[in-house]
């Protein structure tokens, strides 16, 4: 695992932010003690500010259990929203609300404050200082701070559970590995011409590297796997990628040597992550998955508006796909040879897994299909042309069977007016004619 990818999955644990808060309030206790213990700054704000050991003690420990009951009925929020997500959308969208910075935030100013106003109320001596004034200061300010958290909390949660912000976050999820991974990272290797001056050496069986561990592709370093495969002057084949589960006995790679020495090759094998669970950090067609179980789940539940909204996110970033991806699976080094081959992943395969789970699931629900047909012609007055043929293919398939579930005629209007527009966009009339012929 790398460093960045490390760093971020520690970050996106509910316990690194209010672990953080706690730090910071032992830091800030240690100066409000040493402010009224050793400086007796207390006393000298006599004049303007009075608090004596008893008040200060009373105020301390009355705000301990105001925190504590705070963070209990916080926590417990956090384990409504839990139930609430698993069971109506997916439990798959539980690490977005997890991750949300201001959940974290949230739990780390509750922990934080607990901590202060009860490590405070250990450390208060009489014998050493009659009169306070940082730490009662501090801890009203904090208990402030709480209240206000609390009620922020509450519209936060509400939020979260309007499926709109919901299904927003993980389209802008995706999107992100769209941007970095399809992107910045591998676009600058992607070529279609390259120095192929090894095609006879491919068309040998090749050795294989067998996974070494069972469980989910988590992660690939392509870009230190071509230099490795540069220094060893071998090309590789990706047997699978991000996202696949795979045994300990998978080939998870193929390799063609030109040289009679051998290579080391465990070390590619470090450049895998697998671990027991899907992440998101890296797989796209796990955030999409995402997205079509909160509406799979809608068309069970009779919410097609939820529906709806999770099928135009799907149709969005299948756009993001289509115009950044380069449907290459070359990669070369520096010096334009190949080097790896990456597992085909063309429009076509994210379009059938984004909208195929759906389309199977609403196969007799016109308004639902409806909206598919709607949001493929949306996508195909924004792709790129080459994917105008997988978009009417899907159409076509999307289409077919209905013409005997129509309840009324504004829905068949509709339906096959969307159909008309995507055949229209992607320059397919005559065969729509073809289908109105059949009908």
């Amino acid at each position: 695992m790398s460093e960045k990818d490390l760093i971020n999955q520690i970050q996106s644990n509910l316990w690194f932010t209010p672990v953080l808060y706690i730090f910071y309030s032992i830091v800030l206790l240690s100066v409000s003690l040493v402010v009224d213990l050793n400086y007796n700054l207390g006393d000298r704000m006599r004049p303007l500010f009075a608090v004596d050991y008893e008040l200060t003690l009373s105020l301390v420990s009355t705000l301990t259990l105001a925190n504590l009951s705070l963070t209990i009925f916080t926590f417990n929020l956090v384990l409504v929203v839990f139930a609430t997500f698993s069971g109506q959308f997916s439990p798959r969208t539980l690490r977005n609300f997890m991750a949300s910075k201001a959940t974290q935030r949230v739990l780390g100013i509750f922990t934080g404050s607990f901590i202060y106003v009860l490590l405070s109320f250990l450390f208060l001596n009489k014998r050493i200082a009659e009169y306070y004034f940082a730490v009662p200061l501090v801890a009203t300010i904090l208990a402030i701070l709480s209240m206000g958290t609390f009620i922020f909390f509450i519209n936060h949660a509400v939020a979260w559970l309007r499926v709109n912000q919901m299904t927003d976050d993980i389209k802008k999820e995706a999107l992100n590995i769209i941007n970095s991974t399809l992107r910045k990272e591998l676009d600058a290797y992607k070529v279609k011409d390259f120095n192929d001056t090894d095609e006879q050496i491919r068309e040998g069986m090749g050795s294989q590297i067998k996974a070494g561990k069972s469980g989910y592709i988590q992660r690939v370093d392509f870009i230190m796997m071509i230099r490795k495969a540069q220094e060893d002057d071998i090309i590789i084949s990706l047997e699978y990628t991000i996202g696949n589960y795979i045994f300990e006995t998978t080939p998870i790679l193929t390799y063609w040597n030109k040289h009679e020495y051998s290579i080391h090759e465990d070390k590619y094998l470090t450049l895998f992550s697998i671990g027991k669970r899907q992440t998101e950090d890296h797989d796209i067609e796990f955030s999409i998955n995402k997205l079509v179980e909160v509406a799979v789940r809608a068309i069970g539940n009779y919410d097609p508006k939820t529906a709806k909204t999770a099928i135009y996110q799907i149709g969005e970033v299948l756009v993001s796909i289509s115009r950044v991806a380069d449907n290459s699976r070359y990669l070369v080094d520096d010096e334009n040879n190949l080097r790896l081959i990456l597992q085909k992943r063309d429009f076509n395969h994210y379009l059938y897994s984004g909208l195929g789970y759906i389309r199977h699931y609403a196969k007799d629900n016109v308004i639902v299909s409806t909206d598919i047909l709607d949001v493929l012609d949306q996508m195909a007055k924004s792709l790129h042309p080459s994917d105008y043929q997988s978009v009417w293919d899907f159409a076509v398939y999307s289409a077919q069977g209905f013409e005997n579930l129509f309840l009324f005629e504004h829905d068949s209007q509709q339906f096959y007016r969307a159909l008309r527009s995507i055949a229209t966009t992607t320059n397919n009339l005559p065969e729509y004619e073809k289908i109105l012929k059949k009908i």
